[in-house]
């Protein structure tokens, strides 16, 4: 068989004859098919084109900007800026493929302190819709019009306008039907430009900038004299501490908020490196572990970072949308960012001062100049050494669990991308000394798995000692069990919970109780988060949630974004018993709670279920309801810390017995660990 021949037959589906296999030839794609390429990887939805264009206006030196939309954005996106114009001779040039003014030299790529330079933003957005450009210099009596339709030929031709740029971008994708049928409904896409929006107006302070949608004006945020000022102003409501150091070359201005206002996820907490909005999971980790032990696993502080550092040592040319940077030493960075604001938030809040140890850079060459303590080390002083990933790429901020994976390998030389964050607890055990003894010690604990439970029950067995770390949002709760799967039997149900003799609470958090084959340590938040869930899920498929009206409703800050996804799901919200109605273009308005949870915070219940919900994606809302009620059954259930009676305990222990999957919490944390008699006879030597 020929090489053609294989080719063409490779794919039963395949209609190409061998003939027309073998007329095919290398060939340069022409001009407007390349663009539309391009455009593939630079226009993604509506909010990249005011991304691309607000870009554009900085680097002009605009101090006013003005976006329009309609219909999301896909109907008309306008930018209009007072920056600098543009001649006939640079706007003709400036619709073509790598044509730009920020860089001359391959030198000009390594010191990048423009927002955009790649000269491919214009051309892409040209070529998936009908493209028009106004501009004129200040000091010329006329201006220059250029318009585009789909990338075909550009029609240049004078006009009179104001000095500045406005350019008009009407009918996105309207030539490439496939990429149009992606986008979502108006208001998600408008909720993302309302994003974007945000982002430039914090990172730039000196500029005023005007959001319109459908006509009318939806945010405006006029010209502050400081960073400062503008985070307070965006962020109103919120206590911020103001965190400032420099270290080296780099300088870093924090303005961060309490603990008690975290959310789940870091879209609340904004980064900027040299005025560049970036997604950066190592520094925002960074953030989180400056606030010590009172910031729960996985969540996040609401602020805003600024990062300024030379521009040779930050490279931008990383990212198709530039939205993801890699710095030259990346570990020394997190590790300055850690140390500045560490300090600075524990005298803001009244936190317990930072370990010494706990959280260090090993002394990089951005820093060689710098104050380090002696033997830097990357370590994390609770757990034992393990070697510390490298600061590579940025990547998306998320949830704790996602972060905890190593990162794949540095083409800098510098390992992953999470320098200076701290291992897993899971993998604590893989670190540390693997002795006799140690390994005695160990395989003292069991879990539930190795319990006789586990074999009526079909409880899953787990890998190691230690509870896991929280999970990330948007990670799927244990299953809620259906009728094939599988279920306790009431009476074994008994024989496993209502048994159980209740002894002691320990520290506030732990049961202890004494059962036929050993004594049991019961997580108190875990096991009364399992039943709370149970009873939701019940009360939900039965379609007879009991709510409980709010005296005053309660008003919930909210991205644009959360906004528009409670909107589109507002019926599916209100079967879980929540009556949450958006409230303006950034609030929502809290009416009514579930009963069951008639004593958790509206606010934080209101903020953690959009933020599991916005991780879900592209599922529909039925496909996250497990995670809903999941995070619903966290807030509404008893809490590590609070002193339970032992009628109390021998309560929680007789509702367990009606939950069909007692072993773990949603979140598929264990609920019970086991010491049993004859291992503890052997730990004391009566063995």
């Amino acid at each position: 068989m020929s090489t053609a021949e294989r080719i063409a037959g490779a794919d039963p589906r395949s209609t190409l004859t061998q003939a027309q296999v073998e007329e095919r030839r290398v060939a340069i794609l022409p001009d407007d098919l390349a663009n539309q390429i391009a455009a593939g990887e630079v226009v993604e939805r509506p909010a990249s084109v005011v991304k691309e264009l607000v870009e554009n206006a900085l680097d002009a030196g605009a101090r006013r900007i003005r976006i329009d939309i309609e219909g999301g954005g896909v109907g008309l996106v306008r930018v209009a800026d007072d920056g600098r114009g543009m001649s006939r001779e640079d706007a003709s040039l400036a619709v073509l493929r790598h044509a730009t003014s920020k860089i001359a030299r391959l030198d000009d790529l390594r010191s990048i302190q423009s927002f955009g330079f790649r000269g491919e933003a214009l051309p892409s957005i040209a070529s998936v819709s009908r493209f028009s450009l106004r501009t004129r210099r200040d000091g010329e009596s006329e201006g220059t019009e250029i318009r585009i339709e789909g990338g075909g030929a550009a029609q240049v031709i004078p006009c009179g306008c104001a000095a500045g740029t406005v350019v008009e971008v009407r009918d996105l994708f309207f030539n490439v039907p496939a990429r149009r049928k992606f986008l979502r409904a108006v208001g998600t896409e408008s909720a993302h430009v309302s994003e974007i929006a945000q982002a430039v107006a914090l990172g730039e302070p000196g500029v005023t900038l005007v959001l319109s949608r459908d006509g009318r004006v939806a945010r405006e945020w006029l010209r502050t004299s400081s960073r400062a000022e503008r985070a307070r102003a965006m962020l109103a409501g919120e206590e911020l501490a103001t965190c400032a150091g420099q270290r080296g070359p780099l300088t870093v201005e924090a303005f961060v908020s309490r603990p008690e206002r975290a959310r789940s996820g870091a879209s609340w907490l904004w980064m900027f490196v040299n005025g560049r909005h970036v997604r950066d999971r190592s520094l925002a980790r960074s953030i989180a572990l400056a606030y010590g032990s009172v910031l729960e696993p996985g969540r996040y502080p609401i602020g805003a970072v600024f990062i300024d550092l030379p521009a040779e040592l930050v490279d931008v040319n990383v990212h198709p949308q530039k939205a993801e940077v890699r710095f030259a030493d990346g570990r020394a960075v997190a590790d300055a960012l850690y140390k500045i604001v560490a300090a600075q938030v524990a005298a803001a809040f009244g936190l317990p001062a930072p370990a010494p140890g706990g959280f260090q850079g090993r002394k990089g060459k951005l820093f060689e100049d710098a104050a380090s303590p002696p033997g830097d080390a990357w370590v994390w002083s609770s757990g034992p050494a393990a070697e510390a990933p490298a600061a590579g790429p940025s990547a998306p901020a998320a949830g704790a669990s996602g972060e905890r994976q190593g990162p794949p390998a540095d083409p800098w030389g510098l390992g992953g991308d999470l320098g200076g964050v701290p291992p897993a607890r899971a993998n604590a055990a893989q670190a540390a000394p693997a002795g006799p003894e140690a390994q005695a010690q160990l395989g003292a604990w069991a879990d539930i798995a190795a319990l006789d439970l586990s074999a009526r029950g079909g409880l899953p067995a787990r890998g190691g000692p230690g509870e896991p770390p929280a999970p990330a949002p948007g990670s799927p709760p244990v299953p809620y069990p259906t009728a094939s799967g599988p279920v306790l039997a009431a009476a074994e149900r008994v024989v496993a919970w209502r048994s159980l003799r209740f002894l002691a609470q320990v520290r506030n958090t732990f049961f202890v109780c004494e059962g036929p084959d050993g004594i049991y340590f019961l997580d108190q938040h875990a096991a009364a988060e399992r039943v709370t869930f149970h009873r939701l899920r019940a009360s939900f498929d039965g379609r007879d949630v009991a709510t409980q009206k709010l005296l005053f409703p309660v008003i919930v800050q909210a991205a644009p974004a959360e906004v528009s996804l409670v909107e589109e799901a507002q019926e599916a919200i209100t079967r879980l018993g929540l009556d949450v109605r958006p409230a303006g273009a950034a609030q929502l308005a809290v009416h009514a709670v579930p009963t069951l949870l008639r004593r958790a915070a509206p606010e934080r219940l209101v903020r953690d279920l959009v933020d599991e919900l916005s991780h879900s994606g592209e599922r529909a809302f039925s496909g996250a309801v497990d995670l809903a009620l999941a995070t619903m059954a966290c807030h509404g259930s008893l809490r590590a810390g609070d002193p339970v009676a032992p009628e109390e305990a021998r309560a929680l222990l007789t509702a367990l017995d009606e939950v069909d999957f007692a072993g773990h919490c949603p979140h598929g944390r264990p609920i019970v660990m086991r010491v049993g008699w004859p291992e503890l006879e052997h730990r004391v030597g009566r063995r």
